[in-house]
């Protein structure tokens, strides 16, 4: 038997396979092995002079133990924690097997428990020099480098494991998801909630429009947790396509009326917005053309009490929104000061009397193409409202009689804005009683139907008598314009006299369209200039020539900074070099279809005016050659400050 065992022992000592036992029989019969044969006795009792940080000699081939032995005591060893242990069988079984994958990778783990990472990591890439498409190497080496907090290694280590080895074994996956954590992990180190005080990470989204703030809620929960606490940010909810009012707006549209957003978003719904409104009670709710929205969305707000502190509601063009909402609103929201109601098909003469009542603190209204009459207006008019500022009313279904018009201005003595422009009057002579709002300094109206030269006159003269201080006046496309209607407006006034105009306080004239306005018009304006005219507007008046265009602007351009005068075929470069040097503060040129304007003119006023100019507009100008725009553009430095754009009909 004696002879049997030695005999089994030298042919084990040759085998390279090992396997770790299923059951304690199997170690059990080969400690008692180990301990009845003599060469096993120094395994049991490790050479004391060896140090943990020394790794022993190799043994002869006389002395070698098989490597199954020197693996289960390493193993044993590591699992009592006597790692140093541990790593001295390891490395004496590495002696035996030098390119086992199994070892390698073990004897890593007793290098990484010593806190020796150099030797892990040396290991770690043995395996991946054996053993390529095998992913043990790459979560080692993985796991080492992160260790040491290399972090950039680590996840090219296992970026590279990933696209080497094979798919489908629990180390593979164990590889990807490491790999996907510290991807993670990087991204939470780039955190700015993570980085920055938090502090400045609200200086910084208090520059961010609404919409950009919205997105930003989607990040993650810690930035839906930050932004929802900062009450400041949700007190205005502006869902619009307009631009971000930190962008503010030109300089040469400052006396114009308003052109508000009117692209339909059917994205907005009632939900949308009742999620924007759980952080705080929204002040501000600026909806746009959001034609989704219906009428339970405000009976929604009403439940959740989110609009007793709210001041500015603005709902377009929305036909989904009826009479018995509004009216229900109106009750709740008693403390709205701008109300913008255009194209709402739901507004009716109720709805309006409604919120005139409830709403004392009222300041601006805009009611247009609204279902209304002028009884709206009739209807307790000996009431006023000082607080209304600014009106914007009118719709072409329905016509508007002198006894409406006077009701309006009894109701709101105090208008400093009448916008008009959709509104429908019965005749010139309907509007005679906006004489009475003395406060008035912008009105605009279009397409006003007169019966005569002299009526239009006789209004515009009642007019000048009562609105001392007119700024902006808008009466565009009135066939009773003409040369006396100029000598009216510039006259200037006089204490104690008969002589009354806007001389010395109208800063915006758009007479546009207007066909019996002539050149003797405007020369009136070389007599009587308009000293502080900020905006003229004269397109397409078909008996004016360049001559007038001339005078005019020769007289009033000292503050001029937005000029349009188009669809004149007669004008020429000469016009180009009269604003060139009487207009100082031009900022924006519309000379759209004006036949003899050629390069020479546009390069003459970009010379002159150069960066001050913000717009030259050129359409339809066949005369001006592309190498004098591209010129031009290049002189401003912005392709959009200059458009040139022609119709196929055009031709150089």
């Amino acid at each position: 038997m004696d002879s049997y065992n030695r005999k089994a022992a030298v042919k084990q000592q040759h085998s390279l396979s090992y396997a770790k036992s299923s059951n304690g029989t199997r170690v059990a019969t080969d400690l008692c092995r180990a301990s009845t044969s003599k060469q096993y006795s120094s395994l049991l009792k490790p050479d004391r002079t060896t140090t943990s940080s020394s790794v022993p000699a190799v043994e002869s081939p006389k002395d070698q133990v098989p490597v199954n032995e020197l693996v289960q005591l390493g193993r044993q060893a590591f699992a009592q924690k006597n790692f140093a242990t541990a790593l001295q069988y390891l490395t004496r079984a590495l002696a035996i097997a030098p390119k086992d994958i199994n070892l390698l990778d073990s004897r890593a783990a007793s290098y990484e428990k010593l806190n020796r990472l150099d030797g892990a990591l040396a290991d770690a890439k043995s395996m991946i020099r054996y053993y390529p498409q095998n992913p043990k190497g790459y979560l080692r080496a993985g796991k080492t480098l992160r260790l040491q907090q290399n972090f950039k290694n680590a996840t090219k280590y296992y970026t590279v494991g990933i696209e080497r080895c094979v798919k489908g074994s629990k180390e593979y996956e164990a590889l990807v998801r490491i790999a996907t954590e510290i991807a993670k992990r990087e991204l939470r180190i780039l955190d700015p909630m993570e980085r920055l005080p938090l502090e400045l990470i609200a200086i910084i989204f208090s520059h961010l429009t609404f919409v950009e703030r919205v997105r930003c809620l989607t990040v993650s929960k810690k930035w839906e947790e930050y932004l929802g606490s900062i009450k400041k940010f949700w007190l205005t909810i502006d869902v619009t396509n307009q631009a971000s009012l930190l962008l503010l707006k030109p300089h040469y549209a400052k006396y114009a009326p308003p052109q508000p957003d009117q692209e339909t978003n059917n994205k907005i719904t009632n939900k949308t917005i009742l999620r924007l409104t759980k952080y705080t009670a929204p002040k501000v709710l600026q909806l746009g053309c959001a034609q989704q929205l219906n009428g339970a969305f405000f009976k929604d707000l009403i439940f959740y009490r989110r609009v007793s502190a709210l001041e500015v509601l603005s709902l377009r063009e929305n036909p989904k929104i009826y009479e018995q909402e509004f009216t229900l609103f109106w009750k709740s929201a008693l403390n709205i000061r701008s109300l913008d109601l255009y194209g709402c098909r739901g507004v009716t003469d109720k709805v309006v009397i409604l919120a005139l009542e409830l709403l004392l603190q009222l300041e601006e209204l805009n009611i247009s193409e609204c279902r209304i009459t002028e009884a709206s207006f009739m209807i307790n008019s000996m009431t006023p409202m000082p607080s209304m500022k600014k009106l914007i009313v009118g719709t072409w279904e329905s016509q508007f009689a002198k006894e409406g018009i006077d009701a309006l201005v009894a109701r709101f003595p105090n208008l400093i804005t009448l916008d008009i422009r959709t509104m429908r009057p019965r005749g010139i002579e309907a509007l005679e009683g906006i004489s009475g709002l003395r406060h008035l300094k912008h009105l605009y109206t279009e397409s006003i139907e007169t019966s005569g030269e002299h009526a239009t006159n006789a209004v515009l003269h009642r007019w000048v008598v009562g609105i001392p201080e007119l700024e902006s006046l808008q009466m565009n496309a009135c066939k009773g314009i003409s040369d006396t209607t100029i000598q009216i407006i510039a006259n200037a006034s006089e204490p104690g006299s008969d002589r009354h105009g806007w001389s010395n306080s109208l800063r915006m004239l758009d007479l546009s369209s207007s066909p019996y306005l002539t050149c003797a018009g405007l020369e009136h304006l070389h007599q009587h200039p308009l000293h502080k005219l900020h905006t003229l507007l004269l397109n397409k008046c078909g008996r004016v020539s360049e001559y007038g265009l001339r005078r005019a602007v020769k007289s009033c351009g000292a503050e001029l900074s937005r000029l349009e005068c188009s669809g004149y075929s007669s004008v020429s470069d000469k016009l180009m070099v009269e604003i060139a040097q009487y207009c100082p503060k031009i900022e924006m040129v519309h000379l759209a279809n004006s036949g003899m304007v050629t390069g020479i003119g546009l390069l003459t006023l970009v010379h002159a005016r150069g960066q001050s100019l913000e717009r030259i507009c050129l359409d339809d100008c066949p005369a001006v050659g592309i190498d004098a725009v591209e010129l031009a553009r290049e002189m401003l430095g912005s392709t959009v400050r200059v458009s040139h754009r022609f119709h196929r009909s055009h031709r150089y």
